[in-house]
């Protein structure tokens, strides 16, 4: 026989309904106010990016035919969040659509246990703004003097990179002998793009006598940083404070199992039950982060070790975080049981018949309805803040998760 909601009931939902509308209407018309997106205009997506670096190694007569190729979407934090702060979001979203070239679809080409690898930048607009041949430091070379070598650097930037070279100051050079060559690195800045007390620079490395790396990059004033991590520190501060907290929080749950233990009031298998689908869908996610780990896999080792690593320690956090699961459902479902004996148990809550009792029907409205809230919360927290002078970065609307198989399982670090 179907049970009736009673009275408080559907006056509980009418509550919950129109909360969750006055919030859904505070989040739509602030939210982006509240928390502003740098932004990016993406005419070539990772995919199509790929022959585009392809295309630019083979200028250079690269064959990386027999390579392995991994992709991310990459930016430099601290220089996006220095022309945020120094020039504003409106004008750094100005800047990083013309001169300023922040973001990049990152390429690298490499092969296990060999020096000799090769990555390429490129900009969601479609330019090469990157570009790295990692050379073997015992490779021969010629021995060119630094006037010799800049002016190489000089006509790459003209021939290849098509770049004005009058509109570049020039800043810094330095070499550096090797076994069987010198390799040389120029600096300039951009005259005409303005960044303050920063500047941006375009920076050529000739390895012998031949370009071996090009790049663009914010360069920050070590001022600033030093500002900047003073300032980093109180929010880390805040985070170890936090940390505390947390793991007092581990300390009762512990104790409370333990206790429950000693009374023979512990419903081992349930909580098994959880831990066990939480191990499980942790290690698909680190599985699905595969290819965000594989860009930054290191030469030195063998691939079959690399992978066989990244495994154990897929498999050793999966536990880990199930681990964590077992004994926050252990310690505290006693608890539970005992303070609300009105309320159904969490084990029936997974039977058929539990999903269709009243309990089940009024937790998930009211759980929805705090979804809204909680974004209309966060909204009106950030406008304020901002108002009394708090700060927080500009979110990038595209990021690694979008590199990965299923980025809508992806968990942000």
């Amino acid at each position: 026989m179907p049970i009736k909601l009673t009275s408080s009931q559907y006056k509980a939902i009418v509550v919950v309904a129109l909360v969750s509308a006055a919030s859904l209407a505070i989040g739509v018309k602030y939210f982006w106010r509240a928390f502003p997106e740098a932004a990016i205009q993406f005419r070539v997506n990772r995919e199509d990016s790929t022959p585009i670096a392809e295309k630019f190694l083979a200028g250079r007569h690269a064959d990386i035919s027999e390579y392995h190729h991994a992709a991310i979407f990459n930016y430099n934090s601290q220089a996006k969040v220095y022309l945020e702060r120094t020039q504003g979001l409106e004008k750094m979203n100005a800047l990083t659509r013309g001169p300023v070239h922040l973001w990049r679809w990152s390429h690298r080409w490499f092969k296990p246990q060999q020096k000799e690898e090769f990555r390429v930048d490129v900009t969601p607009s479609g330019e090469v703004v990157g570009f790295d041949h990692e050379i073997p430091e015992a490779a021969a070379g010629a021995n060119l003097q630094p006037e010799q070598a800049r002016a190489i650097a000089e006509n790459f930037l003209r021939e290849v990179m098509h770049r004005d070279v009058d509109g570049l100051e020039f800043v810094e050079a330095f070499d550096e002998k090797r076994p069987a060559r010198t390799d040389h690195s120029f600096t300039w800045k951009e005259k005409d793009v303005n960044l303050g007390d920063g500047s941006y620079r375009i920076a050529v490395e000739v390895d012998g006598d031949q370009v071996a790396s090009y790049s663009e990059f914010v360069k920050v004033p070590e001022q600033w940083s030093r500002d900047y991590q003073t300032l980093r520190s109180k929010n880390e501060t805040a985070q170890t404070v936090d940390q505390v907290f947390m793991f007092a929080l581990i300390g009762i749950i512990l104790a409370l199992l333990i206790q429950r233990l000693r009374d023979r009031d512990l419903r081992v298998k349930m909580a098994l039950g959880f831990g066990a689908v939480a191990t499980v869908l942790y290690f698909f996610g680190q599985l699905n982060n595969f290819g965000l780990q594989q860009f930054g896999y290191p030469t030195t080792d063998t691939y079959s070790s690399f992978i066989g690593k990244y495994f154990l320690t897929s498999v050793l956090v999966a536990l880990g975080a199930g681990a964590f699961i077992f004994l926050l459902v252990a310690g505290t479902e006693p608890v539970y049981r005992e303070h609300f004996p009105g309320l159904i148990s969490i084990r029936r809550y997974l039977s058929w018949k539990g999903l269709r009792t009243r309990s089940f029907l009024m937790a998930n409205i009211v759980g929805i309805g705090l979804t809204f809230f909680f974004f209309a919360y966060q909204t009106v927290f950030y406008l304020a803040a901002n108002k009394l002078g708090a700060w927080a970065p500009s979110d990038v609307n595209y990021s690694d998760l979008l590199n990965t198989r299923f980025p809508w399982v992806c968990e942000e670090e």
